[in-house]
């Protein structure tokens, strides 16, 4: 990705163990695609705002596509967090399927940039060379099993479940990105509906 050098001063280094800076380095790269967009995305910038040079952003991630593979990385983990620790206790079978994808979609819905990035280098990364080519075949890997497992136990074909679910999840996040203004989770609900998803009513 070219992007022009942002000419702004570095401020006072602060020493950080490795991991502690690529933890910083990644959380800071973070905020700033969800508040600036994916365009607005510089190494340069993320180095100013980190207090270090933008060589030592690259000593840790030698490429834009890298750190932002890391930062999909650390937004799965955010997100599943997210999910399983409210949405999914006290309940089991299919109202854990249902109220986990209800919870993903929302939290989807609050993030529009970070959903943009992950369609993007999603198209960008099917050429095998791309830094991100195996994270999404692993990360579609790991989705197709979670899914699959989350509905073993009440679903007669939890393969093509899992595999119809990824797809309509996928497709309606493009379509949304596409159609300012719409609305994820109304396209979700109404989407879902047509899969098996109880009515709104006996889910809230």
């Amino acid at each position: 990705m070219c992007e022009p050098e942002v000419m702004t001063s570095v401020p006072r280094r602060v020493r950080l163990t490795p991991e502690a800076r690529r933890a910083q380095l990644i959380a800071s790269a973070l905020t700033q695609i969800s508040e600036r967009g994916y365009n607005g995305f510089t190494l340069s910038r993320l180095a100013a705002d980190c207090g270090i040079t933008r060589a030592g952003v690259e000593h840790y991630f030698p490429d834009a596509a890298s750190l932002l593979v890391a930062v999909l990385e650390h937004r799965d983990d955010l997100d599943l967090e997210a999910v399983t620790s409210t949405a999914l206790r006290g309940f089991t079978g299919a109202e854990v399927a249902w109220r986990g994808l209800d919870a993903l979609v929302e939290r989807n819905a609050q993030q529009p940039e970070l959903v943009r990035l992950y369609a993007l280098l999603e198209a960008e990364s099917l050429h095998p060379d791309h830094p991100a080519h195996d994270y999404f075949i692993d990360r579609t890997r790991n989705a197709l099993a979670a899914l699959t497992n989350l509905a073993a136990d009440w679903h007669p074909d939890p393969p093509s479940f899992a595999a119809v679910v990824l797809a309509l999840l996928d497709g309606l996040q493009l379509q949304w990105l596409r159609e300012p203004g719409s609305d994820l989770l109304d396209l979700w609900y109404r989407a879902a509906s047509l899969i098996g998803r109880p009515a709104r009513t006996t889910l809230e």
